[in-house]
């Protein structure tokens, strides 16, 4: 959890479920009045400077296990378009590097730092330059969103648990080697080669960002993909088993069109490209069938280490200052107030504060916020559709069901998906009322996957023991 503030719902749901994943965004399209998406790196212990450190060694590695092309005219080739790419791409400047694995397999992935691969086999599914460079534009946004070291960072805190946090915002610094080793060592491993929907989501958008920026037409983005689909049949490609597709992609990329600044006359194919994909098509250059990385590490990087103790069958009370609902919580649990009437209530261990942002993987958040205009059940659709749609990780399990809040009408929904914090799986349930002045009342239950049935019988005696005020 995360207490920040995302969008149009001021607390609640940003906590739930954006977390610190939420980017902010800046800039907008030439004469469309439309912002682009440009997202900001989400929530990372590393430095950029040991995303550089980091991602090299792991390059070291892949080329140790991989056949990389010395062919000057392609890998030359590559090079010269990402660079161009690469220039567009936000954040911190990393040194880019290009390189091209002599297998047929399409697919392609990037290290933390810069370290971008392309399989050749990607190269000659593409069907012209645009494709190819919303392939490169993809990865690129992976490396500049830091999503590497940002899915590090979750396996970390999973393994450590969240009183490192407490450490980093005292002053004490991150060690890179603690972290590496706690997490399974350097390499190319599940961490870094394979990325959630979310991650997928962004390096979509801030890739058709850099495209548009760069002289092509995002479109020719979502026709590498498409081109992808029609390879499917039973075998899936290695891109779309490594990028999972965040939902409807082809339709994101285009809808976001009318916000970039795509040239009236965009770069769709050069004789450059035309004559590296000849070479690579033609037989003169040797390639594996297959081939990839190892994916070394644990087997579960985001297996949760350090568990908070379970709820105590101890009760203390709470009553909000304005006298608006009172409630039940465990004696070993600590509250902590968000404004004036939104609290988090949390065991120890549970919990964490990096500079202003507080993080939480067990316990309850509770408040009141506007309810807006219509009625109960269609603003609590809103509430949760807002923050899911910013979170393509989550996923709305069921509801929202009715649900009797001692006598008034009220809302259940379930959403689960893996914690931004930890990556672990989490279950999180969504209450919602109408309060006697008419804001909408918020009770939402948060704990990992496992430990759900640990933490029902504490949920429920806190739900049964809220007071509204009549």
């Amino acid at each position: 959890m995360s207490k920040q503030r995302c969008a149009a719902v001021a607390l609640a749901l940003s906590y739930l479920i954006t977390q610190l994943a939420c980017g902010g965004r800046t800039g907008g399209g030439a004469g469309t009045g439309k912002t682009p998406p440009h997202f900001k790196p989400g929530f990372n212990l590393f430095k950029p400077e040991q995303d550089i450190e980091l991602g090299r060694q792991s390059a070291q590695q892949v080329s140790r296990q991989m056949p990389l092309l010395n062919d000057s005219m392609i890998v030359g080739y590559v090079q010269q378009l990402g660079k161009k790419l690469s220039s567009k791409a936000g954040g911190y400047s990393f040194p880019y590097e290009f390189h091209v694995v002599a297998t047929k397999d399409i697919n392609a992935f990037a290290l933390p730092g810069g370290f971008v691969f392309i399989n050749a086999g990607a190269i000659a599914a593409a069907k012209n330059e645009g494709e190819l460079a919303g392939v490169m534009a993809h990865e690129i946004s992976h490396v500049a969103l830091r999503h590497g070291t940002n899915q590090a960072t979750k396996a970390y805190i999973a393994k450590a648990g969240l009183s490192v946090l407490t450490g980093i915002a005292g002053g004490q610094s991150t060690d890179l080697g603690q972290i590496i080793g706690a997490i399974g060592g350097v390499g190319a491993n599940a961490i870094f080669l394979k990325f959630g929907r979310a991650a997928e989501s962004q390096a979509d958008l801030e890739g058709a960002r850099i495209m548009a920026e760069a002289g092509y037409d995002p479109r020719d983005m979502a026709n590498f993909f498409k081109t992808l689909q029609e390879k499917g049949g039973q075998r899936v490609p290695e891109f779309l088993s490594d990028h999972p597709d965040p939902g409807n992609r082809v339709a994101a990329v285009n809808a976001v069109l009318p916000s970039l600044p795509v040239s009236s006359n965009p770069i769709h194919d050069t004789n450059e490209f035309e004559q590296v994909k000849a070479r690579i098509t033609g037989g003169s250059v040797p390639m594996r069938s297959s081939s990839e990385p190892a994916r070394v590490g644990p087997s579960d990087p985001n297996k949760q280490g350090p568990r908070p103790e379970p709820p105590s069958s101890s009760f203390a009370q709470f009553q909000a200052r304005d006298g608006s609902f009172a409630l039940e919580y465990p004696q070993n649990w600590d509250a902590l107030t968000a404004d004036e009437l939104n609290m988090i209530f949390a065991p120890k261990g549970a919990y964490g504060k990096l500079d202003d942002n507080v993080v939480v993987t067990h316990g309850i958040f509770v408040g009141a916020l506007p309810l807006g205009g219509g009625d109960l059940k269609s603003a609590t659709g809103e509430f949760v559709d807002e923050q899911v749609k910013s979170n393509p990780d989550f996923r709305v399990q069921r509801g929202p069901d009715p649900y009797d809040f001692g006598g008034r009408e009220g809302f259940a929904t379930l959403v689960a998906g893996p914690s931004p914090v930890t990556g672990a799986q989490e279950l999180d349930v969504i209450y919602t009322t109408r309060t006697s002045d008419g804001r909408m009342f918020y009770f939402i239950t948060i704990c990992p996957q496992d430990e759900y049935q640990n933490y029902k019988p504490a949920f429920e005696h806190i739900i049964n023991s809220i007071r509204l005020a009549r």
